[in-house]
């Protein structure tokens, strides 16, 4: 963008800002849009897929369309006599859908003898205005651009206004531990605790700016948004830039705002909770009244175990940058603790079985549909690089009485590795692997593999397996190889292998690669609780 267009960008910011913080989000606006929107659900979907999709030539989706003879009036027929939902299946089993590998424009759109190439903006949401730029993780793929935009943002603190009179966290002071921008996800819910009249206490940052050195605009960005918030009477934070030896910190923070007798609410990801409340355990302090929003990564037992030990509770949330939030916790009787409502009012979601491209089994990816029309990117059964568990079923909370009767759960990845709620997509691990360690290190291909786990902290961790057989190798260079390797390319990238380094995710272990149980051996293995997930 010229410097005239971010100019204009900013100043229409400033403009929708004003507005945006100055009408409170209530729970009472929340339970109206919710309404409102789940009624107009199918009527917004034709709209936004008319105007997205068969009005712009440009769309990957028009073109998989017409290659399966879906004219919009056939379209809409579907929608309004089966729904949404089976229409979306019919649309898949016709080959309309996308992997992820696709939408991140790692590999054309191959279907039969047809191949569409496409470039990341190509699936961009043509109608967003009063808008910033931010990034998505991704490491070295093409990435994905998305912009943060209010009218997006007011939403999305409509639903956590529902979400926190379910869970009993109306009013409560707030805490905010992201990161700064390249990553959307603390300036967003900056914003969106702002827009609900409790704007963060603190804001504290696991990275800082001249660690990652995002780009101007990104720097610019935080700060305008920061400032401005004051000049327009909302006491916003600066974020502090507060390492992984300094956890404590965060944890002396939380004790004093308890100490308020209101309660807390901590938007972290799930690693960072386990860390702080690792460190109130160890200091012989109670953390009851404290409740961690969790995002980023899977709020596994383990995890829901070194939470609950201290007293503390949690709420997980499941979002991913190119669709916004997908679902909150449920509140009512869930199977499992990592169980959320789907906020059907603004995504659809139905799944597709898939070969992974690493662990030798196959999953019920789900594919992803946006309904709403300031969504940041377009989707049409578009893939996230996720699975699991989709069902139905009434749970006697809140948000189920709302009409969000569909739940996911044991939401697991096929396509990437996280940690510390930061993602790196597996081809590039692949590439290290298999190429880059070997040549350093020596060995071949096969004497190395990455494995992903959970320790019995409750830590996502990540270990290099580096076979005995490649003999004596330093193993603290091969941490920084890997970090090194990672960091390449964008401030994002950066970003994301400084967490892990400073969280210590990377660790050596010097036994064979594990094959699966077809004998197969693959560049990732992924450990969970023990057992193998693929």
């Amino acid at each position: 963008m010229s410097s005239i267009g971010q100019i204009t960008a900013y100043a229409r910011f400033a403009v929708g800002l004003r507005r945006y913080l100055h009408e409170p989000a209530t729970a009472e606006l929340g339970r109206e849009a919710i309404g409102r929107l789940l009624l107009e659900r199918e009527s917004s979907f034709l709209t936004l897929v008319r105007r997205a999709v068969y009005e712009n030539e440009r769309s990957p989706y028009l073109a998989l369309l017409q290659m399966a003879g879906c004219e919009y009036g056939d379209l809409e027929r579907m929608v309004r006599s089966d729904g949404i939902e089976s229409t979306l299946t019919r649309l898949r089993d016709a080959g309309v859908y996308v992997t992820i590998d696709e939408f991140k424009c790692r590999k054309d759109i191959v279907r039969s003898s047809t191949a569409i190439h496409c470039e990341p903006q190509d699936f961009d949401n043509p109608f967003l205005h009063r808008s910033i730029a931010t990034g998505s993780s991704g490491s070295r793929s093409p990435g994905t651009s998305t912009r943060m935009n209010l009218d997006r943002s007011r939403y999305h603190a409509l639903n956590y206004t529902v979400v926190f009179s379910a869970h009993g966290l109306t009013g409560r002071p707030t805490l905010l531990c992201m990161p700064i921008l390249p990553s959307a996800a603390g300036l967003g819910m900056l914003l969106q605790s702002s827009k609900m009249g409790v704007p963060p206490v603190r804001w504290f940052s696991p990275v800082q700016g001249r660690t990652i050195r995002p780009a101007i605009a990104k720097r610019l960005a935080t700060l305008y948004a920061v400032y401005a918030g004051r000049l327009f009477g909302v006491p916003m934070p600066s974020p502090e830039y507060v390492s992984t030896d300094r956890t404590g910190l965060i944890a002396d923070s939380l004790v004093g705002v308890l100490k308020r007798g209101q309660g807390c609410v901590v938007f972290a990801s799930p690693s960072l909770s386990v860390r702080v409340c690792q460190v109130a355990h160890a200091t012989g302090r109670s953390l009851a009244g404290a409740t961690f929003v969790a995002s980023g990564e899977p709020l596994t037992p383990a995890k829901m175990n070194e939470i609950s030990s201290v007293g503390a509770g949690a709420v997980n949330l499941y979002a991913f940058a190119e669709c916004g939030i997908v679902g909150f916790s449920c509140a009512g009787e869930k199977p499992v603790c990592d169980d959320i409502h789907l906020i059907r009012s603004s995504v659809a979601v139905i799944q597709r079985r898939r070969d992974t491209p690493y662990g030798g089994g196959s999953v019920d990816a789900f594919l992803f549909t946006s309904l709403f029309n300031k969504a940041p990117k377009i989707l049409l059964n578009a893939e996230s690089g996720d699975y699991g568990v989709l069902e139905t079923r009434t749970c006697g909370c809140e948000l189920g009485d709302l009409g969000f009767t569909q739940h996911l759960h044991t939401i697991r990845s096929f396509d990437k590795l996280t940690g510390e709620g930061m993602t790196f997509v597996g081809t590039d691990v692949v590439r290290i692997i298999e190429e880059v360690l070997p040549s350093r290190f020596g060995g071949f291909s096969i004497d190395y593999q990455m494995m992903e786990l959970e320790d019995k902290e409750g830590r996502t961790r990540l270990n290099v397996l580096v076979s005995p057989a490649v003999g004596e190798v330093d193993e603290a260079r091969v941490v920084d190889c890997v970090l090194a390797e990672l960091s390449k390319g964008s401030d994002t990238n950066r970003m994301m292998a400084e967490i892990w380094r400073q969280g210590g995710t990377l660790r050596v272990q010097r036994e064979p690669p594990h094959l699966t149980k077809g004998g197969k051996l693959l560049s990732l293995h992924i450990v969970r609780g023990g057992q193998v997930d693929l």
